[in-house]
């Protein structure tokens, strides 16, 4: 997860409150509850007692304008670089439980993708993880993979968190979100 502060919202996204608490308190805890390692790439270092990372590495990007693979290597860097990794931008966090299931199954570079248009988050497998690990901190995500899509019913994935309106559909669809992100541990169950 990467986060800094948003010129065209004018504050940081992670720190947006959602059902009490900052969005990024909220993403860290779900993809914890799924076993996963979390590291959140900022420009800020946050005091734990006020915005919680259950147990996520905080890694400070230092020169985020460089561009958002320049913060993806940050977050690779600060895990070891891993042959496989699930990469969640905090503005686009309308995905469901079931769909990030799907991505930690994969052995495929993949994303969600719905009506047929992709989205977030993508798992980079190991060819990815090297592009990423070997392009300059500037170049689009995209120039560097070409995810396998698959199709989801996440009604809320093209929800991008840009500007006070789209903080406003956030906060209107958030109860969907956060019930869409429960750990079942049987998925049959759902």
């Amino acid at each position: 997860m990467a986060s800094g502060l948003s010129k065209r919202l004018g504050r940081d996204k992670a720190l947006i409150e959602v059902g009490g608490r900052p969005l990024v308190s909220a993403m860290a805890q779900m993809m914890s509850n799924h076993g996963l390692r979390v590291c959140v790439v900022s420009s800020n270092q946050w005091d734990e007692g006020l915005v919680p990372l259950f147990g996520a590495i905080n890694c400070i990007n230092p020169n985020p304008e460089s561009g958002r693979t320049g913060s993806i290597k940050c977050g690779l860097s600060a895990l070891g670089w891993p042959k496989r990794v699930i990469v969640a931008p905090i503005d686009r966090p309308g995905f469901s439980s079931e769909t990030l299931r799907r991505l930690i199954d994969s052995k495929i570079c993949t994303c969600p993708s719905n009506g047929g248009r992709g989205g977030h988050p993508i798992l980079l497998d190991e060819s990815a993880v090297e592009a990423v690990r070997n392009a300059p901190p500037d170049t689009p995500l995209r120039d560097l993979c070409t995810p396998h899509r698959f199709e989801v019913e996440d009604c809320h994935m093209s929800l991008n968190i840009d500007t006070e309106d789209d903080v406003q559909i956030l906060m209107s669809k958030w109860p969907d979100i956060e019930s869409s992100w429960k750990v079942h541990t049987h998925p049959e169950q759902q």
